[in-house]
C-alpha cells in the first residue's frame, strides 16, 4: 500500500498532459454526445395491432438461385398470423430449381404469386427491376420486403411490421440481425450493430435514412410517388438506402423494434463475401445526400481521432494513468450501453470486445471505405 502511495504522490501533470486531456475529453464530449442521443433511443417498439388488423399485406421476397431456401422456409412465409396477405416470390434469373418450386407451391397455396424473369431474356437485370416487377404483381397497398434466403423469426413478423403502419405512416423499417461466428462474426456483428443503431436511432429521432432490405415495408402509394427505383435505377443498389432517403421525412417512418419482428439472415460465409458486401454498401455511400454522409462520418472520426490522440498520449504522458484513465472514461459507458443494444438487436458476438473492435474498425473503415471510393464500379 505504501508503494503505491509513493507511487502516486510522485506523479506530475505536466501542460503537455493537460493539452491531451483537454483535447482529448473534447472529443469524447462529442462523440458521448452523437453515442447516447442516437443509440441510447433504440428500445422496442410498442405494437399498435389494433390499428391494421384490416390492412391487407403483400409480401414481396427476391430470389435468385434460392431453391434450397425457399424449400426450407417457405412456409414461414405462408404461415403467417395475419388475417390477409399475400405472398409474391420474384425469380431473379435463376439457374436452379427455382421456378420449377414456385409454380408446384403456388398450386398448394393459393396465398402465393409468382414472377419468373428469364435469364436468356433479361441481361443484367439487378435486385431493382425484380422489385418493381413483384411491387407491380402485388396486388396490395402495403408492402412487405424481404429475401429469398431470409427467416421470420417468429409467425408474428408480419403483424408487427403491419402495426408500424399508424398515424400517418408509410414506411416501416425493421430489424434482420446476421447470423455469423469466429472472429469475421465478430466483425460482422459489430458492423452490423453500428449499421442498424444508426439508421434506427436517427429514425427515432426524426432523421430517417435507410432501412434494410431484408425487413423494410412501405406502401405502394409513396413507392409510385417517386417513380418507384427510377431517380437511382443506373446504380446496381441502393433498393432499400436510396430509395428510403428519396421517400424519408421527420413524420413518415417508423421503426419495428421486437424480437419477434426480427428477420434472420446468414452473415458471410468467409471473408471473400465479407469483402464483397462491404465494398457494396460503402460504395454506394458515395450516392448519399451531403448532410446524411457527413453526419454518419461524424462517429467513426472521432473514434479515429480519439485512438490515434491517445496513442500520442501514451508516448508523451509523465505517466501512462492518464491516457488509461481516458480510455476507461470513454469506452465503460459505450461498453455498456453496446452491450444492452447488442442484446436487444440479437447480434452478441462483438459485444464482450467492444473496445478491441472499436480500435480495429476505427483504421479498418478508413481502408475499405478509401477502396470503395476509388472503385468505379460493383458487381451485385
Amino acid at each position: 500500500m505504501e508503494i503505491v502511495t509513493a507511487y502516486f504522490d510522485q506523479l506530475i501533470f505536466s501542460s503537455i498532459d493537460a493539452l491531451f486531456a483537454i483535447s482529448l475529453g473534447l472529443v469524447w464530449i462529442i462523440s458521448a454526445i452523437y453515442f447516447f442521443y442516437y443509440f441510447g433511443s433504440v428500445r422496442i417498439t410498442q405494437s399498435k395491432e389494433s390499428n391494421t388488423k384490416h390492412q391487407p399485406a403483400s409480401i414481396v421476397i427476391c430470389a435468385r438461385d434460392a431453391s434450397l431456401h425457399l424449400e426450407k422456409h417457405l412456409e414461414d412465409w405462408l404461415n403467417q398470423d395475419y388475417p390477409e396477405f399475400e405472398v409474391v416470390v420474384v425469380d431473379d434469373c435463376s439457374a436452379d430449381e427455382t421456378a420449377y418450386l414456385l409454380v408446384t407451391e403456388s398450386k398448394k397455396h393459393p396465398r402465393l404469386k409468382y414472377v419468373l424473369m428469364d435469364p436468356a431474356v433479361i441481361k443484367n437485370g439487378g435486385k431493382k427491376l425484380a422489385l418493381t416487377l413483384g411491387i407491380k404483381k402485388a396486388q396490395y397497398e402495403h408492402l412487405v420486403l424481404t429475401d429469398a434466403d431470409c427467416i421470420p423469426r417468429s409467425d408474428q413478423w408480419l403483424k408487427n411490421m403491419m402495426s408500424g403502419f399508424t398515424d400517418g405512416k408509410s414506411i416501416v423499417l425493421g430489424v434482420s440481425p446476421l447470423q455469423s461466428k469466429g472472429v469475421l462474426g465478430g466483425l460482422v456483428h459489430y458492423e452490423n450493430m453500428f449499421t442498424a443503431l444508426n439508421y434506427l436511432g436517427m429514425a427515432i429521432r426524426k432523421q430517417p435514412y435507410m432501412g434494410v432490405g431484408r425487413s423494410l415495408a412501405y406502401t405502394k402509394s409513396i413507392y409510385n410517388s417517386v417513380g418507384g427505383f427510377s431517380a437511382h435505377h443506373h446504380i446496381p443498389a441502393g433498393d432499400d438506402d436510396l430509395f428510403v432517403q428519396s421517400v424519408a421525412t421527420n413524420s413518415n417512418t417508423a421503426v419495428v423494434i421486437n424480437p419477434e419482428a426480427y428477420i434472420d439472415s446468414l452473415g458471410p460465409k468467409n471473408f471473400q463475401a465479407y469483402w464483397r458486401q462491404r465494398m457494396r454498401h460503402l460504395w454506394v455511400g458515395k450516392f448519399y445526400k451531403s448532410g446524411i454522409s457527413f453526419k454518419l462520418a461524424i462517429l467513426p472520426f472521432l473514434n479515429l481521432l480519439f485512438w490515434i490522440g491517445v496513442m500520442a498520449f501514451y508516448f508523451f504522458s509523465s505517466s501512462w494513468l492518464y491516457p488509461t484513465g481516458l480510455i476507461l472514461l470513454k469506452f465503460l459507458p459505450e461498453w455498456i450501453l453496446f452491450f444492452k443494444k447488442s442484446t436487444l438487436l440479437s447480434m452478441p458476438i462483438a459485444a464482450p470486445f467492444y473496445p478491441f473492435w472499436n480500435l480495429f474498425h476505427s483504421f479498418w473503415y478508413i481502408f475499405v471505405g478509401i477502396r470503395a471510393f476509388f472503385k468505379k464500379r460493383i458487381i451485385w
